[in-house]
């Protein structure tokens, strides 16, 4: 029972007595009534006055500490409590207050920092994944999800990294705790991943942080093999042009004494020294990519135009050529020079992905259009298939496979399983979507096609 029921209490005690009492005037004889009564009234009144007094004194002030109390439960930190005249009441009350406020002000403070943090954690470049208390997935940064290619984590919440199904979040399941790690998910993605702990209501929650450093990377290596090409083709191309000078003069002094034999030899010279300069021109090459020039393109109009060139890389080999668009591709943005460069190159790689001998059931080009970009039509010939949906092109073949060990060095500069290659051709596609701005990979699927995809924004 509260500070008021007591009151209430004594109250109706008293009342009841008063009415008691005055119940025995009434039956006391006449000469009495007139005293007793007199001092009944005086009696009830001064109990009155005690009560007034007690209602305030106590009473009030109890009723208002315990709204203080129910203030508290509510978690409600803005309201303040009046105070009530009496000193020691006032005293605790000015004491709620400024907790009160100290409260209100902390919650204000912590509310502007949390919504700080998550908008500094949402803009930031870096991934952040943040697990519960479990070491089960709760949330990440919009960083995170384009990292894992994702729109939103919320499909993943509940789940530990290795049960995942990703790349990337099986990997960062072996970063230990307070430590760093570099993980790589592919040739083209390569991470720095810190795991580290933050408490909340006194539990540690894992969070990991997430740095792409492939472009780093990529700008270093770039750095140093364009200044090696440089000083190489610089110096190969003088020693050449030098040698070119001299052994065409000889060869002309040979062709005209009737020497045929040192002629001959001297002509077999000045062409290996023609194709060494060719080969020198072909990685300095590398180190002079223009930046591109994007503008919107219509894409079929694209592909069409370019199709009969790349048609004719195929050479003699018997493989088809399926261009497969969708009227509704639209426009992609693009530089179509550079553009034109990616394709032969990409187109060249899926030729050479049969064996010469290879033998065809068909050739020629066809063109269709299929609602799923990796439907597998005319898969009984050899085949190059040029998909286009809207913001998404893909080049399949149905050659040899991605070997593994060129599967882990895709797009490394000079490296290459071929006898004759260069290693330049990918780094040169690599160069051009990276600074178009054009998302891609290369692999072989589960269905033993080898695919080229790119993502246009």
């Amino acid at each position: 029972m509260g500070a008021r029921g007591y009151f209430r209490l004594i109250a109706v005690s008293i009342l009841v007595l008063t009415v008691g009492t005055a119940v025995l005037v009434l039956v006391l004889p006449p000469e009495h009534r007139s005293w007793t009564y007199l001092a009944i009234q005086l009696c009830a009144i001064a109990v009155i006055l005690l009560l007034v007094i007690l209602y305030r004194k106590t009473v009030k002030p109890l009723g208002t500490l315990s709204e203080g109390i129910d203030l508290l439960k509510e978690q409600d930190f803005s309201t303040r409590l009046r105070q009530v005249g009496q000193a020691d009441a006032d005293r605790i009350i000015e004491l709620f207050n400024r907790m009160s406020r100290q409260l209100h002000e902390e919650e204000v403070r912590a509310q502007e920092q949390n919504h700080f943090l998550e908008l500094l954690i949402a803009a930031s470049p870096m991934g952040v994944l943040i697990m519960d208390i479990d070491g089960k997935i709760s949330s990440a940064n919009p960083a995170m999800c384009r990292f894992l290619n994702l729109t939103d984590i919320g499909e993943y919440k509940g789940l530990a990294l290795d049960g995942s199904g990703l790349p990337l979040l099986q990997l960062m399941a072996s970063v230990e705790p307070d430590s760093g790690r570099i993980l790589q998910t592919d040739p083209l993605h390569i991470y720095r991943c810190t795991c580290s702990s933050f408490m909340d209501r006194g539990f540690p929650h894992p969070f990991y942080m997430v740095e792409p450093l492939t472009e780093e990377l990529y700008e270093a290596e770039k750095r140093g093999y364009r200044k090696v090409i440089r000083i190489i083709s610089h110096e190969v191309n003088n020693t050449m042009a030098g040698l070119t000078s001299a052994l065409g003069a000889m060869e002309q002094s040979s062709a005209g004494s009737g020497d045929e034999d040192t002629a001959s030899m001297l002509s077999i010279l000045l062409s290996r020294i023609d194709r060494m300069s060719r080969f020198i021109t072909e990685y300095a090459s590398m180190a002079r990519i223009p930046d591109p020039v994007c503008r919107p393109v219509e894409a079929n109009t694209f592909l069409r135009r370019t199709a009969p060139f790349l048609e004719s890389l195929k050479g003699r080999r018997q493989i088809a050529q399926i261009l497969d668009l969708d009227d509704n591709a639209g426009e992609v943005s693009i530089d179509p020079v550079l553009m034109e460069q990616v394709l032969t190159n990409i187109v060249k790689n899926a030729v050479e992905a049969f064996p010469p001998d290879t033998p065809d059931t068909a050739s020629g080009t066809a063109e269709s259009v299929q609602p799923v970009p990796h439907s597998k039509p005319y898969l009984s010939r050899n085949q190059i298939t040029i998909v286009s949906r809207p913001g998404y092109w893909c080049i399949s073949d149905n050659g040899l496979p991605i070997p593994e060990e060129a599967a882990r060095n895709l797009f490394t500069p000079f490296f290459s399983t071929k006898p004759d290659g260069k290693g330049i051709g990918l780094t040169v596609i690599h160069e051009i979507l990276t600074r178009s701005g054009i998302r891609f990979s290369l692999a072989t699927g589960p269905d033993g096609l080898t695919r080229f995809e790119l993502f246009f924004r």
